[in-house]
């Protein structure tokens, strides 16, 4: 394993720790979870999955990438898009307790997951104009 993968998933472990051990001393002494612990971790996740994909945390330059790495990108952009689409819906359905449209009443997630539905259209389009 290259240093820079090294270093990259011990500094990933070591800020998931940390923000994980804090989040849940809070959630122990104090009962409440804060949201910027919940992002926090998730930022060190994904620079985890980042690190082990690539070997370092930003990623390959687009000079250094091959085909496959290419295609890879493309394709786990489709399910991820997807995923999270189905995941939002699944958010707002639990936490709303709500099966019915009229019935939920967090406007602002359901703005947001009907802005995620539409984001990859749009920009597919907008790409494909530019290579027509």
């Amino acid at each position: 394993m290259i240093t820079v993968k090294k270093v990259s998933l011990l500094c990933s472990l070591v800020l998931i720790t940390a923000i994980s051990g804090y989040g849940i001393y809070e959630w122990i002494t104090k009962e409440i979870i804060n949201a910027s612990t919940l992002f926090f971790i998730f930022l060190g996740i994904g620079f985890l999955f980042q690190s082990l994909t690539w070997g370092e945390l930003n990623g390959k330059h687009e000079g250094e990438k091959d085909e496959m790495e290419k295609h890879i990108t493309l394709l786990s952009s489709k399910i991820s898009y997807y995923l999270l689409l189905l995941l939002m819906l699944i958010v707002l359905i639990v936490s709303e307790k709500v099966i019915a449209l009229n019935d939920i009443k967090n406007i602002p997630l359901v703005i947001v997951i009907g802005l995620a539905w539409i984001t990859m259209p749009i920009t597919e389009f907008v790409v494909s104009k530019k290579y027509r």
